[in-house]
């Protein structure tokens, strides 16, 4: 056996007794029926069973439920700035954050209410974008249906996960208060076969930057 095969062999087996899950989020999937664990800032936050687009004639819009339980957040835009929800937490270690969310704008232009998903590294005040929606990019009371978000691979460190929806244009009309769905929040820490290929690939890479040096020493 050779030496980088004995290496990448050792690092395979830790990542396979590495365990699920490196943090959690409370209360993830609203299944408490409140935001408990969460904080909510200006503006009305409600945990709800389902929702409705703003188009109420015929052909009617999309109804919509839990992606996961009986509960999901309902954030409507306030009138001072963004409403929020957001939870601190910690990763211990290589992690993604995944979670489900839906922009509904009960708004036209030119009120351009709008809506995002991010998380923010408390130890680097580095922000991450992770979704983001408004009236101009769904059109007049138009939405977006539930789509499964997830994040690039985070350090381990300090974090705040953060959602938020606000009016556009100071239209402060409660009638035209846009809303920002979120369920099924959570926290995960690669599979053991991810580690696996991504500490081969490392190898696989070091070892062509070894034949490299090696071809250019003996030129």
């Amino acid at each position: 056996m050779t030496f980088k095969s004995a290496i990448l062999g050792g690092l395979a087996a830790v990542a396979f007794t590495l365990p699920a899950q490196a943090a959690s989020l409370f209360n993830a999937g609203f299944e408490t029926g409140d935001t408990a664990s969460w904080t909510v800032e200006n503006g009305p936050v409600d945990v709800v069973t389902d929702a409705d687009d703003a188009i109420v004639v015929a052909p009617y819009g999309e109804h919509f439920t839990a992606t996961e339980g009986d509960y999901f957040a309902q954030l409507t835009a306030g009138e001072n700035g963004y409403t929020t929800l957001s939870q601190v937490f910690t990763l211990t270690r290589l992690s993604r954050i995944s979670f489900d969310a839906a922009f509904l704008a009960f708004d036209y232009d030119p009120y351009d209410d709008d809506a995002f998903v991010r998380v923010r590294n408390l130890d680097t005040n580095v922000t991450t974008f992770l979704f983001g929606s408004s009236v101009s990019l769904v059109g007049d009371q138009g939405h977006t249906s539930w789509a499964r978000f997830s994040s690039d691979f985070l350090d381990a460190g300090n974090y705040v996960f953060e959602a938020g929806v606000q009016n556009g244009g100071g239209d402060t009309d409660p009638t035209y208060s846009s809303k920002l769905l979120l369920d099924n929040v959570g926290i995960a820490v690669p599979e053991p076969s991810t580690w696996a290929m991504m500490l081969l690939g490392f190898g696989a890479l070091g070892a062509t930057l070894r034949q490299r040096r090696n071809a250019a020493a003996n030129a």
